[in-house]
């Protein structure tokens, strides 16, 4: 019996989080296997899952499963460890989720804690990924909000008027007018973007350093053969993570 509940209560909770914490979501054992379904807006959303002892990092890398629901493809993520030995995070994919996709989050029961302890059952997490402006053109008339009157509901031009995003994280030297910055996007075909007031390439999920005369910048965002695809606006005035910016088509 002893061993049975060892072995329950590996894993406790399921929890969500971006670059900043949005608290915790407690479940117990009979949630395991149905985690239920979330919306997020974050492109770049990292999931966290909590266990009850120290997790083998190394179980995870081939018992984490994401698949597209949408269009029916295996998504490749990567496995990190979280802040204590008892959490790892999941990370994104390259360039991000999709939006409008719907995603099924798999936790297999082969993943085991240091003692070599596995789970009981696997835990399955559904979830999908809307724009920040969801829920103005979604509900009960959805199919009237998302015809020719679209523009009056987002407001401004109807070019502007997408479902593409570009996420940001914006670091600010304390002493000297420098900002860390961290781009990605959901807007298809972009490997590269460009920031205003610098003239170099850099590749779509990476950081970059870079002197700033103002507070907001414009982000461009390039294909692979270097056509831009779209820009966007981005507030560079304070230290912010998860900064979620519309973008508007070339």
């Amino acid at each position: 019996m002893k061993k049975v509940i060892k072995r329950a209560a590996l894993i406790l909770s399921f929890v969500m989080i971006c670059c900043i914490s949005y608290g915790s979501l407690s479940v117990s054992a009979a949630d395991f296997k149905n985690m239920g379904t979330k919306t997020i807006s974050d492109v770049n959303k990292v999931w966290t899952v909590k266990f009850r002892e120290p997790v083998d990092i190394n179980s995870l890398n081939n018992n984490i499963k994401l698949q597209d629901i949408t269009n029916g493809s295996t998504v490749s993520v990567s496995v990190s460890a979280g802040t204590d030995e008892n959490s790892a995070k999941i990370n994104p994919p390259s360039g991000g989720y999709k939006l409008s996709h719907n995603y099924k989050l798999t936790i297999d029961k082969n993943i085991k804690s240091k003692k070599g302890r596995h789970l009981s059952q696997p835990a399955v997490l559904n979830f999908s990924l809307a724009s920040n402006n969801s829920s103005i053109n979604t509900g009960g008339n959805s199919s009237n909000n998302s015809g020719g009157n679209s523009s009056n509901n987002n407001g401004g031009n109807g070019s502007n008027n997408n479902s593409y995003t570009a996420s940001a994280n914006v670091e600010v030297s304390p002493s000297v007018p420098l900002r860390k910055i961290t781009v990605s996007t959901n807007l298809p075909n972009v490997t590269k973007y460009k920031i205003e007031e610098n003239n170099n390439f850099f590749a779509i999920n990476s950081s970059t350093i870079t002197f700033v005369s103002k507070n907001t910048l414009q982000i461009y965002l390039y294909d692979n053969s270097g056509k831009l695809l779209g820009t966007s606006t981005l507030d560079v005035s304070s230290t912010k993570n998860n900064i979620i910016m519309n973008v508007t088509l070339n």
